[in-house]
């Protein structure tokens, strides 16, 4: 590319040296026909037209042009000087004429620079030339082993390994490659869908095995182990982590009526609010499915499945999930097996305590019955006797001579069989078989009957596991309550509040609006309220008997039922 552009700048400084070798010989013929002073003035112009810019590319020139460029810059120097000195006309003609004479000789040696520089020029291109081919041949060789040998091979590979009919092969070889490439997407796709497949089935199996698991787990756990809020919690937790749900939920409600959400089992938040609707498809059929906006306004997928529990009761297993998750059979019926296993275990512990419960009434009935039968018919003709022998025999008299007091023993007598009639009245009391709220509302309409008392019950234990002990302790406190207000206090209303506190503990509080409380250094019996304390005691709580400022008197039960330790 240098050379190329160099020639040309050698023409033109060819041309530039003619010019000026043109305009010396016109200016000599002027001269030497002129007078010497119009001569000198000429040859004086002449140092204006000197050639000047010779030594910009030095080193690319040959060595003749060099010493040429020399001999015009030594002739033109000697000519400068010659006008200087003043020297005469003919000596500075023969000057002028060494310049022309060097230009010449320039001339010539620029011209032959140029025939050389072509002439490497034109070797260069051959070796370029020659290069470019070399290049090309190369990249045949390569092209061939490379598309034609190893593409040889591959289709070999293929016959041989993808059983495809060799006679199948045509001229082009890419044609067949590509045939062959299609087939091979093809049957990756086949073996892609059929892993798959298969990896989806392993999904599922390996999710059945884990809901087996579950349900004999959870059969396991019911088998050893009563079904309280521990044990549920339990199976909830396992239940979210077998079947990958978001939050699962056991509402409990104490009418099939009401949904009530007092009591509420959960594996990871409360659950979401069941609309009327829903519930209305849930007494229905069962099952129910639906979509609701959680408190963070996303909306999650939500399935509801009944169960039933005692007497009237019913229960709903409620599992949260993903809004875009869809439930197979397979974990829907795990779901309904274990709603019914919840039936099952429920009523199978509901009918045992009811067993339970009646063998323990019968046992204090037969109880009652024999004190009724030995005890009571005793004290009863004891007290007959007395009678008949202060009639008879009037005042007694002591060794000493001293009057013997038999009213004592008579006011002894009767306190002994009022007490053991309030046993009696204790081991008749009827427990209700559905429950505590209508043992203390059967109680509620005795004592109205027998007194003037207006009493209000209010019943917070909605959903409040209690034993069979626990019931009768509060039942009997509250009936020994109600005796005492009826016999000391004089009161017209009383207030029974029956509440479960936050922390699970049961609270008892009878408030009535009598005389008050009676000190127990007070005239008046108070082995009712040692009673009460003994049932506190055996509950594992405290009983406190207070007065209100506002008048009347106030019984406080407080203990911790053991479901709840």
């Amino acid at each position: 590319m240098f050379l190329l552009d160099y020639i040309p700048s050698r023409h033109s400084t060819i041309g530039k040296i003619n010019t000026q070798e043109i305009f010396w010989h016109s200016q000599l013929a002027v001269v030497e026909v002129s007078q010497i002073k119009e001569a000198k003035k000429r040859l004086n112009t002449l140092t204006e037209h000197f050639i000047n810019d010779l030594e910009t590319d030095r080193k690319f020139r040959s060595l003749d042009s060099v010493v040429a460029v020399d001999k015009v810059q030594q002739a033109q120097q000697q000519f400068y000087e010659a006008l200087g000195d003043q020297k005469p006309l003919m000596t500075l003609i023969q000057h002028a004429k060494e310049v022309m004479d060097s230009y010449e000789r320039l001339k010539m040696a620029i011209h032959d620079d140029i025939e050389v520089k072509q002439s490497i020029t034109a070797l260069l291109q051959l070796m370029g030339l020659l290069f470019i081919m070399i290049c090309i041949a190369t990249i045949t060789l390569e092209g061939q082993k490379l598309l034609i040998t190893r593409l040889s091979n591959l289709n070999k590979f293929m016959f041989d390994n993808l059983n495809r009919d060799e006679s199948k092969l045509m001229t082009d070889e890419f044609t067949y490659l590509e045939q062959t490439v299609y087939e091979l997407t093809t049957r990756l796709e086949g073996y892609v869908t059929e892993s798959s497949w298969a990896n989806n089935t392993s999904d599922h199996v390996r999710a059945l095995i884990n809901a087996q698991e579950f349900l004999f787990k959870f059969v396991e756990m019911a088998n050893d182990n009563t079904l309280s809020e521990r044990t549920l919690l339990k199976m909830l937790y396992s239940l979210e982590r077998t079947m990958k749900f978001n939050n699962v939920a056991v509402i409990y409600t104490d009418d099939a009526a009401v949904i009530s959400t007092e009591r509420v089992i959960f594996s990871d938040h409360t659950p979401i609010a069941i609309r009327k609707e829903v519930y209305d498809e849930l007494e229905i059929s069962g099952m129910a499915k639906y979509h609701e906006l959680n408190i963070d306004d996303v909306e999650v997928g939500c399935l509801g499945v009944i169960f039933s529990g005692s007497s009237a009761a019913m229960g709903i297993l409620l599992v949260e999930m993903d809004n875009d998750r869809f439930l197979e059979d397979s974990e829907i019926k795990v779901l309904d097996i274990t709603a019914k296993l919840l039936t099952m275990v429920i009523r199978f512990q509901s009918h045992d305590e009811e067993g339970r419960r009646i063998a323990i009434l019968e046992e204090r009935a037969a109880i009652g019955r024999e004190l009724h039968d030995s005890l009571a018919q005793s004290l009863s003709y004891m007290k007959i006797q007395l009678a008949r022998l202060q009639s008879k025999v009037g005042n007694l008299t002591d060794d000493n001579g001293d009057k013997v007091d038999l009213s004592d023993l008579r006011e002894g007598l009767d306190h002994a069989y009022r007490g053991l009639r309030e046993l009696l009245s204790t081991f008749r009391a009827h427990m209700d078989l559905r429950g505590l709220g209508y043992a203390i509302q059967s109680a509620i309409d005795e004592f109205s009957q027998r007194s003037s008392l207006a009493i209000t019950l209010d019943n917070r234990l909605v959903n409040c596991r209690l034993t069979v002990n626990e019931e009768f302790h509060i039942l009997q406190v509250v009936r020994e309550a109600l005796s005492n207000i009826v016999r000391h206090s004089g009161a017209d209303k009383v207030t029974i509040l029956m509440l479960l506190k936050p922390n699970d503990s049961v609270e008892i509080t009878i408030d009535d609006n009598g005389s008050g409380f009676i000190p127990a250094d007070d005239k008046y019996d108070h082995h009712g309220q040692a009673i009460m304390k003994e049932r506190a005691y055996n509950l594992g709580g405290t009983i406190d008997v207070m007065a209100i400022r506002q008048g009347g008197t106030r019984v406080k039960l407080t203990f911790m039922p053991k479901l709840a330790q």
